[in-house]
């Protein structure tokens, strides 16, 4: 591992205290006939956060007795999910993800979905926006299309195992979650009197948002926001990482950022995230996806340990590691965290 510097060491001193579960050890027992397995290939996943997560399961699966790689996927969640069904020499074997994104991204904002064997609903078949009654409880069960926005987080990891390739599952999610989120500063919120995401409808029209990089086309992007608060920014502004929005917005570049609710960035800068109440930001939590075949029992157990012991503070802790002046690397960020956890 890097040694790090004073500065860094500091940064560890002052955000342990976000740490959860570090009176407890990890809890994995050691598998004797793991040193005889194959390696098992972590995929770091579609973003920075993913791939710090990646790290983790690494460490405990070699706390496990496993020996791992973590292994670059595709960005695109339908391919990598592909390569995970594909199960090659180079495949990797559990990738990390985000499980509200996945059911999207894997059913096309919920428009269709390839297991599907349920007819449409009522309000699919008479032509009205399953959308526009974005607070009530949908099925999880899916048909051929469905309301994903809205469901609860349970419902969102009970459907995902329906809308994956055979052989490819999940296993059991974190209470971690790291969702989209629209923020401000505090003079923006004082001056627009801004709590909810429905106090901005009749400012938005002036107001310039930063968002990620292909964020207006997302179903809870332009649309979602058009559908369910009356708000059509006056523009949007793409910008690749989360710390260059957080930027844009402390700067006053930006009014309004769509910031993720772990990002160290919000609790640095005191930003203020606005409430979500008719759901158009979809419920979000860490979850391991993985080659059901090709990883062995005592390794998936090590994985749900893991999961049981990530909470939201952790992500938090996590990012404000890898992110900043001085960042440290996603390994090296994981290792610390796993460390420290071991009781």
């Amino acid at each position: 591992m890097k040694r790090w510097s004073v500065s860094i060491l500091a940064l560890v001193a002052s955000l342990a205290v976000v740490l959860t579960g570090c009176s407890g050890g990890n809890g994995v027992t050691s598998d004797p006939s793991a040193s005889e397995y194959r390696t098992i290939r972590i995929g770091k996943g579609v973003s920075q956060e993913t791939e710090t997560i990646a790290y983790l399961y690494a460490g405990i699966l070699r706390d496990a007795g496993y020996k791992t790689e973590v292994i670059d996927t595709p960005k695109n969640r339908e391919e990598y999910v592909r390569t995970l069904n594909d199960g090659g020499d180079s495949s990797p074997d559990i990738v990390p993800d985000y499980s509200g994104n996945l059911l999207l991204d894997l059913t096309h904002g919920g428009k269709d979905n390839p297991q599907a064997t349920a007819t449409p609903t009522p309000s699919e078949s008479d032509g009205t926006n399953p959308r526009a009654s974005a607070s009530a409880t949908p099925t999880p069960t899916p048909t051929a299309a469905f309301n994903i926005h809205g469901m609860s987080s349970s419902d969102i990891s009970a459907t995902l195992p329906k809308v994956l390739p055979k052989g490819v599952t999940t296993l059991n999610a974190s209470s971690a979650e790291n969702k989209d989120a629209l923020v401000v500063n505090r003079i923006t919120a004082a001056k627009y009197k801004l709590s909810t995401i429905a106090d901005l409808t009749g400012q938005c029209k002036n107001l310039t948002f930063g968002v990620p990089t292909g964020f207006p086309a997302k179903t809870y992007g332009a649309q979602g926001l058009k559908d369910l608060y009356g708000c059509t920014p006056k523009k949007f502004v793409e910008v690749d990482s989360q710390e260059d929005l957080s930027h844009k917005l402390a700067a006053g570049e930006v009014d309004v950022a769509d910031i993720f609710t772990a990002s160290g960035s919000i609790p640095e800068n005191n930003y203020l995230i606005l409430e979500d109440p008719k759901a158009n930001f979809v419920a979000q939590q860490v979850t391991p996806i993985i080659r059901e075949s090709d990883v062995p029992d005592s390794a998936k157990d090590a994985i749900n340990s893991l999961s049981g012991k990530i909470g939201t503070s952790d992500l938090v802790f996590l990012d404000q590691l890898t992110s900043g002046d001085q960042p440290i690397s996603s390994e090296d960020a994981a290792s610390f965290w796993l460390r420290e956890n071991k009781g």
